[in-house]
């Protein structure tokens, strides 16, 4: 059986189409996952050398997720892919001890949040704090996002505490402090042109109203919300993303 057909055969248990192809020329890694669209629809795509094996782990067809393991070499790196609300993802998964799906989406979760209520939207979660201090400027419509080209969240109102300002662009997707960024622009010049965006790190992000998404509901939070980022930053087979917003 091939690579292809095994796949397809897991993947239309949960409801979803899969191909698997070569790496593509400027793929940076020996296998990337990615959601793509034909004349059918959604469909997984898989780019992966031929020395990477691929396995699946486990399969839940009523909530349509899976875990998938890719063995390179020693090394192991795991996948939770599935559907959340309108569209299919794939996630890279932080934890080594991850078996199955529900382990997988464990592992996902915020440790900052055990055992808090929180209300999730994509990779986003928000706690209720309602008794935080409106002591920051309340910015409206304001775009939440981890960087790297995400479509953004659109929080109805929201407040920084703290940070590290920094400069991001398409080359520096985590981006860089600004000392860094003057360096840079002193000894490459050509460096300004980069479309540069300034933009926070690592704040204390506080939301209320509504968050709006094009790929999910539209939540209403009633009051401050606490906003925190899920773990898939954290996996070693991930991109290098951080919270920036």
């Amino acid at each position: 059986m091939t690579t292809q057909d095994y796949l397809c055969r897991h993947f239309a248990r949960m409801g979803a189409r899969v191909v698997v192809r070569g790496p593509r020329i400027r793929q940076r890694t020996k296998i990337a996952i990615d959601v793509g669209r034909d004349r059918s629809g959604e469909v997984f795509v898989i780019g992966c050398e031929e020395e990477v094996a691929i396995e699946v782990l486990d399969v839940q067809p009523r909530s349509h997720h899976l875990v998938l393991m890719v063995r390179d070499g020693r090394e192991k790196h795991k996948f939770l892919l599935g559907r959340d609300e309108r569209h299919w993802f794939a996630a890279a998964v932080p934890d080594d001890g991850v078996r199955d799906v529900r382990t997988a989406i464990v592992s996902l979760r915020p440790t900052e949040i055990e055992g808090r209520e929180a209300i999730r939207q994509g990779e986003w979660f928000f706690v209720p704090e309602p008794g935080v201090n409106d002591d920051a400027v309340i910015l409206r419509n304001e775009p939440l996002s981890r960087g790297g080209g995400s479509k953004p969240h659109i929080c109805a109102q929201m407040m920084r505490k703290g940070g590290e300002a920094v400069m991001v662009c398409s080359r520096y997707p985590t981006g860089i402090g600004i000392g860094e960024y003057q360096k840079l622009i002193a000894r490459d010049p050509e460096a300004r042109q980069f479309g540069w965006s300034r933009m926070v790190r690592d704040a204390e992000v506080y939301a209320r109203g509504e968050v709006r998404h094009r790929d999910h509901k539209t939540i209403d939070l009633w009051c401050w919300h606490r906003v925190f980022m899920n773990r898939e930053r954290f996996a070693k087979h991930a991109p290098q993303i951080a919270f920036l917003d």
